[in-house]
Protein backbone atom coordinates (compact mmCIF):
# COMPACT_ATOMS: atom_id res chain seq x y z
CA UNK A 1 0.00 0.00 0.00
CA UNK A 2 1.33 3.43 -0.98
CA UNK A 3 0.81 5.93 1.83
CA UNK A 4 0.52 9.58 0.84
CA UNK A 5 0.52 12.38 3.38
CA UNK A 6 -1.54 15.45 2.47
CA UNK A 7 -0.59 18.55 4.46
CA UNK A 8 -3.06 21.44 4.42
CA UNK A 9 -1.76 24.88 5.43
CA UNK A 10 -4.12 26.87 7.66
CA UNK A 11 -4.08 30.59 8.48
CA UNK A 12 -6.44 33.27 9.75
CA UNK A 13 -8.90 34.21 7.03
CA UNK A 14 -8.73 30.84 5.28
CA UNK A 15 -11.77 29.83 3.23
CA UNK A 16 -12.75 26.67 5.12
CA UNK A 17 -14.21 24.86 2.11
CA UNK A 18 -10.95 25.34 0.20
CA UNK A 19 -9.33 23.19 2.88
CA UNK A 20 -12.07 20.80 3.94
CA UNK A 21 -13.50 20.12 0.47
CA UNK A 22 -10.33 18.46 -0.87
CA UNK A 23 -9.75 16.80 2.52
CA UNK A 24 -13.16 15.11 2.29
CA UNK A 25 -12.22 13.81 -1.16
CA UNK A 26 -8.97 12.27 0.08
CA UNK A 27 -10.68 10.93 3.21
CA UNK A 28 -13.39 9.35 1.07
CA UNK A 29 -10.81 7.72 -1.17
CA UNK A 30 -9.03 6.28 1.87
CA UNK A 31 -12.08 4.17 2.67
CA UNK A 32 -11.25 1.99 -0.33
CA UNK A 33 -9.06 -1.09 0.24
CA UNK A 34 -5.39 -0.45 -0.44
CA UNK A 35 -5.75 3.34 -0.47
CA UNK A 36 -4.21 5.49 2.25
CA UNK A 37 -4.08 9.26 2.44
CA UNK A 38 -2.89 10.61 5.79
CA UNK A 39 -4.43 14.05 6.29
CA UNK A 40 -2.61 16.66 8.36
CA UNK A 41 -3.21 20.36 9.00
CA UNK A 42 -0.73 22.94 10.24
CA UNK A 43 -0.55 26.65 10.96
CA UNK A 44 2.53 28.80 11.43
CA UNK A 45 2.61 28.49 15.22
CA UNK A 46 0.32 25.48 15.65
CA UNK A 47 -2.40 27.63 17.18
CA UNK A 48 -6.05 27.80 16.11
CA UNK A 49 -7.11 29.93 13.16
CA UNK A 50 -10.37 31.64 12.29
CA UNK A 51 -11.86 30.93 8.86
CA UNK A 52 -13.67 33.54 6.78
CA UNK A 53 -16.98 32.09 7.97
CA UNK A 54 -15.98 32.56 11.61
CA UNK A 55 -15.36 28.83 12.06
CA UNK A 56 -12.48 28.12 14.44
CA UNK A 57 -10.07 25.50 13.10
CA UNK A 58 -7.52 23.70 15.28
CA UNK A 59 -4.50 22.44 13.29
CA UNK A 60 -2.62 19.26 14.12
CA UNK A 61 0.70 21.05 14.55
CA UNK A 62 2.86 24.00 13.65
CA UNK A 63 4.38 24.07 10.18
CA UNK A 64 7.81 23.51 11.73
CA UNK A 65 6.57 20.26 13.32
CA UNK A 66 4.66 19.01 10.29
CA UNK A 67 5.92 15.98 8.35
CA UNK A 68 7.28 16.32 4.84
CA UNK A 69 4.15 15.63 2.77
CA UNK A 70 3.56 13.94 -0.53
CA UNK A 71 0.99 16.64 -1.34
CA UNK A 72 1.18 20.16 0.09
CA UNK A 73 -2.12 22.01 -0.26
CA UNK A 74 -2.46 25.77 0.20
CA UNK A 75 -6.08 26.99 0.37
CA UNK A 76 -7.32 30.50 -0.32
CA UNK A 77 -9.45 33.03 1.51
CA UNK A 78 -9.34 36.66 2.58
CA UNK A 79 -6.25 35.86 4.64
CA UNK A 80 -4.17 35.58 1.46
CA UNK A 81 -4.40 39.33 0.86
CA UNK A 82 -1.42 41.52 1.67
CA UNK A 83 2.09 40.38 2.60
CA UNK A 84 2.86 37.17 4.51
CA UNK A 85 6.64 37.11 5.04
CA UNK A 86 6.77 34.26 7.59
CA UNK A 87 4.39 31.96 5.73
CA UNK A 88 5.91 32.60 2.31
CA UNK A 89 9.41 32.11 3.74
CA UNK A 90 8.33 28.67 5.00
CA UNK A 91 6.73 27.84 1.65
CA UNK A 92 9.81 28.94 -0.26
CA UNK A 93 12.00 26.53 1.70
CA UNK A 94 9.70 23.57 2.27
CA UNK A 95 7.24 23.46 -0.65
CA UNK A 96 9.93 22.04 -2.99
CA UNK A 97 10.20 19.03 -0.64
CA UNK A 98 6.66 17.91 -1.50
CA UNK A 99 6.13 15.67 -4.50
CA UNK A 100 2.97 17.57 -5.39
CA UNK A 101 2.19 21.24 -4.74
CA UNK A 102 -1.48 22.28 -4.82
CA UNK A 103 -3.31 25.56 -4.38
CA UNK A 104 -7.03 26.20 -4.19
CA UNK A 105 -8.54 29.58 -5.06
CA UNK A 106 -6.35 32.48 -3.91
CA UNK A 107 -3.86 30.12 -2.31
CA UNK A 108 -2.07 30.73 -5.62
CA UNK A 109 -1.31 34.27 -4.41
CA UNK A 110 0.70 32.85 -1.50
CA UNK A 111 2.62 30.49 -3.79
CA UNK A 112 3.31 33.35 -6.18
CA UNK A 113 4.49 35.57 -3.32
CA UNK A 114 6.91 32.78 -2.39
CA UNK A 115 8.22 32.70 -5.97
CA UNK A 116 6.96 29.16 -6.55
CA UNK A 117 4.81 29.90 -9.61
CA UNK A 118 7.36 31.73 -11.78
CA UNK A 119 7.40 30.26 -15.28
CA UNK A 120 4.35 28.08 -14.63
CA UNK A 121 0.85 28.08 -16.10
CA UNK A 122 -1.67 28.46 -13.28
CA UNK A 123 -5.19 29.53 -12.46
CA UNK A 124 -7.03 30.98 -9.48
CA UNK A 125 -10.47 32.37 -8.65
CA UNK A 126 -11.70 34.37 -11.67
CA UNK A 127 -12.00 37.52 -9.57
CA UNK A 128 -8.26 37.46 -8.77
CA UNK A 129 -6.73 36.34 -12.06
CA UNK A 130 -6.00 39.90 -13.20
CA UNK A 131 -4.41 40.74 -9.85
CA UNK A 132 -2.23 37.62 -9.95
CA UNK A 133 -1.08 38.41 -13.49
CA UNK A 134 -0.39 42.06 -12.64
CA UNK A 135 1.46 41.47 -9.38
CA UNK A 136 3.49 38.50 -10.63
CA UNK A 137 4.30 38.97 -14.34
CA UNK A 138 6.58 35.91 -14.39
CA UNK A 139 3.51 33.72 -13.81
CA UNK A 140 1.39 32.57 -16.78
CA UNK A 141 -2.19 33.02 -15.56
CA UNK A 142 -5.00 31.22 -17.39
CA UNK A 143 -8.33 32.66 -16.21
CA UNK A 144 -10.58 30.11 -17.91
CA UNK A 145 -10.16 26.54 -16.57
CA UNK A 146 -11.29 25.35 -13.15
CA UNK A 147 -7.91 23.71 -12.56
CA UNK A 148 -4.52 23.48 -14.24
CA UNK A 149 -1.76 20.87 -13.97
CA UNK A 150 1.79 21.97 -14.76
CA UNK A 151 4.30 19.32 -13.77
CA UNK A 152 4.19 18.75 -10.01
CA UNK A 153 2.12 21.92 -9.61
CA UNK A 154 -1.68 21.90 -9.54
CA UNK A 155 -3.76 25.06 -9.12
CA UNK A 156 -7.52 25.44 -9.03
CA UNK A 157 -10.13 28.15 -9.29
CA UNK A 158 -12.36 29.19 -6.43
CA UNK A 159 -13.80 27.14 -3.60
CA UNK A 160 -15.66 24.12 -5.06
CA UNK A 161 -13.11 23.79 -7.88
CA UNK A 162 -10.78 22.44 -5.21
CA UNK A 163 -13.05 19.40 -4.96
CA UNK A 164 -12.81 18.85 -8.71
CA UNK A 165 -9.02 19.10 -8.54
CA UNK A 166 -8.83 16.69 -5.60
CA UNK A 167 -10.97 14.17 -7.51
CA UNK A 168 -8.58 14.50 -10.46
CA UNK A 169 -5.63 13.83 -8.15
CA UNK A 170 -7.33 10.73 -6.72
CA UNK A 171 -7.90 9.53 -10.29
CA UNK A 172 -4.23 10.18 -11.04
CA UNK A 173 -3.19 8.16 -7.98
CA UNK A 174 -5.75 5.35 -7.98
CA UNK A 175 -7.80 5.39 -11.17
CA UNK A 176 -11.05 6.72 -12.55
CA UNK A 177 -13.36 4.22 -10.86
CA UNK A 178 -12.33 5.29 -7.37
CA UNK A 179 -12.60 8.98 -8.25
CA UNK A 180 -16.16 8.43 -9.52
CA UNK A 181 -17.03 6.43 -6.40
CA UNK A 182 -15.86 9.28 -4.19
CA UNK A 183 -17.75 11.81 -6.33
CA UNK A 184 -20.96 9.80 -5.94
CA UNK A 185 -20.43 9.53 -2.19
CA UNK A 186 -20.06 13.31 -1.97
CA UNK A 187 -23.18 13.73 -4.15
CA UNK A 188 -21.25 15.74 -6.71
CA UNK A 189 -23.80 16.74 -9.38
CA UNK A 190 -21.28 16.86 -12.22
CA UNK A 191 -17.64 15.85 -12.05
CA UNK A 192 -15.94 18.61 -14.04
CA UNK A 193 -12.75 18.23 -16.09
CA UNK A 194 -9.93 20.71 -15.66
CA UNK A 195 -10.72 22.52 -18.91
CA UNK A 196 -14.27 23.26 -17.75
CA UNK A 197 -14.83 27.03 -17.85
CA UNK A 198 -15.04 28.81 -14.51
CA UNK A 199 -18.35 30.33 -15.60
CA UNK A 200 -20.76 27.39 -15.68
CA UNK A 201 -23.12 27.23 -18.65
CA UNK A 202 -25.55 25.20 -16.53
CA UNK A 203 -25.51 27.83 -13.78
CA UNK A 204 -25.97 30.63 -16.29
CA UNK A 205 -28.95 28.78 -17.76
CA UNK A 206 -30.61 28.70 -14.35
CA UNK A 207 -31.08 32.47 -14.49
CA UNK A 208 -34.28 31.96 -16.48
CA UNK A 209 -37.09 33.91 -14.83
CA UNK A 210 -40.10 31.90 -16.02
CA UNK A 211 -40.87 28.61 -14.26
CA UNK A 212 -41.85 26.69 -17.44
CA UNK A 213 -38.50 27.58 -19.02
CA UNK A 214 -36.63 26.46 -15.89
CA UNK A 215 -38.49 23.14 -16.03
CA UNK A 216 -37.45 22.66 -19.67
CA UNK A 217 -33.83 23.43 -18.79
CA UNK A 218 -33.93 20.92 -15.94
CA UNK A 219 -35.45 18.23 -18.19
CA UNK A 220 -32.72 18.74 -20.80
CA UNK A 221 -30.04 18.42 -18.13
CA UNK A 222 -31.58 15.17 -16.90
CA UNK A 223 -31.96 13.69 -20.43
CA UNK A 224 -28.74 14.47 -22.34
CA UNK A 225 -29.31 11.55 -24.76
CA UNK A 226 -32.84 12.57 -25.74
CA UNK A 227 -33.81 13.89 -29.17
CA UNK A 228 -33.97 17.65 -28.62
CA UNK A 229 -34.92 18.56 -32.18
CA UNK A 230 -37.67 21.16 -32.55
Amino acid sequence: MIQRTVLVVLFDGVQSLDATGPMEVFAGASRAPGVSYTLRTASLDGGPVRATSGLRLMPDSSLAEAPVPHTLLVPGGHGTRGSHPELTAWLRVHAPEAERLVSVCTGALLLAEAGLLDGHRVTTHWNYCAQLAHDFPAVEVDPDPIFVRDGRLATSAGVTAGIDLALALVEEDHGRDLALTVARHLVVFLRRPGNQAQFSAQLSAQTAQREPLREVQHWITQHPDADLAV
